[in-house]
């Protein structure tokens, strides 16, 4: 049944490699290697000032196991201080021991710091649906969580994570309850019917109005690799309908509010926005207007909190970077020294992820385990191991500049090539790009579920 949905759903879960890390791995997977590269083994000692400032700089902390208590985690407080916004990154969309990690932090981050939404990388609409489950118990949370139509999320280790936040929200004490949120637009349907249904309770009229205008738009709304091929006159057909419902929820904003609430007013004007947002992303072939409309999306929902929400966001490194044009990069733009970057890495272990084939730009077959070659020379991930810890949290911020130039860097995202390992390194500003990075010497794919 994976195979099946994997099928179904590639090209939503493959842009979390191509747009990946601030677009370099594209670039990456563009290239049609004459012949697998050989990993490169580590053959160079660490500079020992580098090894000293490491060893004096990185803080460890004891597992990344939810239910593990709080005293290890209490350098957090000083490293988030009074942000509102948290961004988790990850290296790769398969890793156990970064989904129970941002479980940990999540949790920290409610119960110590007042944080109350978690938004992740997942159909925004379809998202609304687990929270439903997260705030009132209602539901099944595993079919839920299947029903966000992505194999990197439907493991145990989100699972457990959701089933934490609906125990929390039945007993907070004095925290606040918290809520489960999706920023991505790369599905609409439950969006477009979410629309039709908020109409037809407020004008009849315009729902079936609205439904006669969606109707073209229906059957690439859940895939859009086929609205990518679809001929120019069916996307300026589409173009124009979904955004001319939505400028109908525009103009009769101050009529519908009246009728319902400014809440359910704003669910259904930005549910419609999310069509907009999927048409116009799979409509000029995949631009890099994704990050753009996550990072609308992610402000959306802290402004649906009001002033004084705090928002913990879960994407993959090169989402919530700040290298090149990322969500991570938008949302500092907006939000500056109020939000903290955590980047996800690793040096040793293993996932899941999909076959890829670099050369002909190919998946293949259901998601499965790979092994990681050893870090390069020239890799940050090489030169963490120089800290000789198995876990630990590193400020960025306080990276002096002359320690280390620009090193490689590791990302992999939903699918993998493991006949060219070093084809998912790259040179990069690691300080520029994270405010912290959480290394993890060893690593284990994430615990898959089944789609039902």
């Amino acid at each position: 049944m994976i195979s099946t949905v994997w099928s179904r759903k590639w090209l939503r879960i493959s842009f979390c490699l191509v747009l990946g890390f601030g677009l370099f791995l594209n670039q990456a997977c563009e290239k049609k290697p004459a012949a697998p590269t050989a990993p490169e083994e580590p053959a160079v000692q660490v500079d020992p000032e580098i090894v000293a400032w490491l060893k004096s700089n990185c803080i460890p902390f004891s597992t990344s196991k939810p239910g593990s208590g709080s005293e290890d985690l209490m350098p957090l407080k000083g490293i988030v201080g009074s942000a509102r916004v948290v961004a988790l990154g990850e290296a790769t969309h398969g890793t156990k021991e970064f989904f129970e990690m941002k479980h940990r932090i999540l949790q920290f981050l409610v119960e110590e710091m007042g944080f109350n939404i978690f938004a992740i990388e997942a159909a925004w609409a379809e998202s609304n649906l687990v929270n439903d489950y997260v705030q009132t118990g209602r539901g099944d949370p595993a079919r839920l969580l299947a029903g966000l139509g992505f194999w990197t999320w439907n493991t145990q280790e989100v699972l457990d994570m959701i089933l934490w936040m609906r125990q929390h929200n039945e007993n907070p004490g004095r925290a606040s309850k918290v809520s489960f949120c999706g920023f991505d637009m790369q599905t609409a349907r439950t969006a477009m019917d979410s629309v039709i249904a908020y109409l037809s309770r407020v004008d009849a009229s315009a729902a079936t109005w609205a439904d006669s205008l969606y109707a073209p738009f229906h059957p690439y709304s859940s895939s859009g690799s086929s609205y990518t091929d679809a001929s120019a006159d069916v996307k300026s057909l589409c173009s124009w309908n979904v955004q001319a419902v939505y400028g109908h929820l525009l103009e009769h904003r101050q009529e519908y509010e009246s009728k319902t609430s400014t809440t359910q007013f704003a669910l259904a004007l930005q549910a419609a926005r999310v069509a907009v947002q999927m048409e116009a992303y799979f409509g000029v072939l995949h631009s890099p207007d994704r990050d753009g409309f996550m990072a609308e999306n992610a402000q959306w929902w802290l402004n649906q909190g009001g002033p004084n929400a705090k928002i913990v966001l879960w994407a993959h490194n090169g989402h919530v970077s700040e290298y090149q044009y990322t969500m991570g990069r938008v949302l500092r733009s907006v939000y500056g020294r109020e939000m903290v970057v955590l980047g996800f890495d690793f040096g040793f272990g293993s996932f899941n992820a999909v076959q890829y084939n670099l050369a002909t730009s190919q998946a293949t077959g259901s998601p499965t385990r790979f092994e990681v070659e050893p870090p390069p020379s020239d890799s940050y991930e090489y030169t963490f191991e120089a800290a000789s810890l198995p876990r630990f949290f590193l400020d960025m911020r306080d990276y002096p500049a002359w320690l280390l130039g620009p090193l490689r860097f590791r990302s992999i995202g939903a699918v993998y090539d493991q006949s060219s390992p070093l084809s998912y390194f790259a040179p990069v500003p690691l300080p520029s790009m994270f405010d912290v990075v959480i290394y993890f010497q060893n690593t284990s794919p994430s615990t898959l579920l089944p789609f039902y």
